[in-house]
């Protein structure tokens, strides 16, 4: 369902319904849509009022994604295939190397290309990791890593997670910045056959 926000016009906004979502979601994709996620038991009115206090995140936002984009070195250069296999053997690495510091263990790895998530762990302990993590800085795909299986502890992002996290890889915060900075640009890129 696509619905108008009046603070937001004329920005489109995607409104989708979660039997997922545990918390309103909003997010801007690498074309400007505004994607509203809605848990299913939120009042639809309280997660437009979240809409509208996000207003300058999104407006920010928007304008970083507005801006030229200039060609990265690996943009264009690589098979699908050679990226995919490239993304698994680097991911199967710091899987177990990390997972072994941190006392956990994964059962399987999986590696997509999802429109908007990095990573996702599942409580059984299945994780997805995006193939485009290859073109990133290697520490920024090892910061996903470690966030992944640091949720195989802490489910959700609260502090003691996040205090996890900083145990696990002191500094995480320059790699999740460098996410929130460059990532669209990752999503942004052809990838022939994806």
């Amino acid at each position: 369902m696509t619905s108008q926000l009046s603070l937001l016009e004329p920005w489109p906004v995607r409104e989708r319904t979660s039997s997922r979502a545990r918390r309103v979601r909003v997010d801007v994709r690498p074309d400007g849509e505004i994607v509203l996620t809605i848990p299913r038991r939120v009042p639809r009115d309280m997660a437009w009022r979240f809409l509208e206090q996000s207003r300058g995140w999104i407006e920010r936002t928007r304008a970083r994604l507005a801006r030229p984009v200039v060609p990265l070195p690996w943009e264009g250069s690589r098979e699908l295939a050679e990226l995919r296999a490239q993304a698994r053997a680097i991911a199967r690495r710091l899987l177990d190397e990390e997972s072994a510091r941190l006392g956990v263990r994964y059962t399987t790895l999986s590696i997509r290309d999802p429109r908007s998530r990095w990573g996702s762990c599942g409580p059984d302990g299945r994780i997805m990791l995006s193939l485009r993590l290859v073109m990133a800085p290697p520490e920024v795909f090892r910061y996903v890593v470690v966030h992944e299986l640091c949720h195989l502890r802490w489910r959700g992002h609260g502090p003691r997670f996040w205090a996890l996290v900083e145990r696990q890889m002191p500094g995480y915060e320059q790699p999740y910045c460098w996410l929130r900075e460059h990532g669209a640009r990752l999503h942004q890129a052809l990838l022939e056959g994806v």
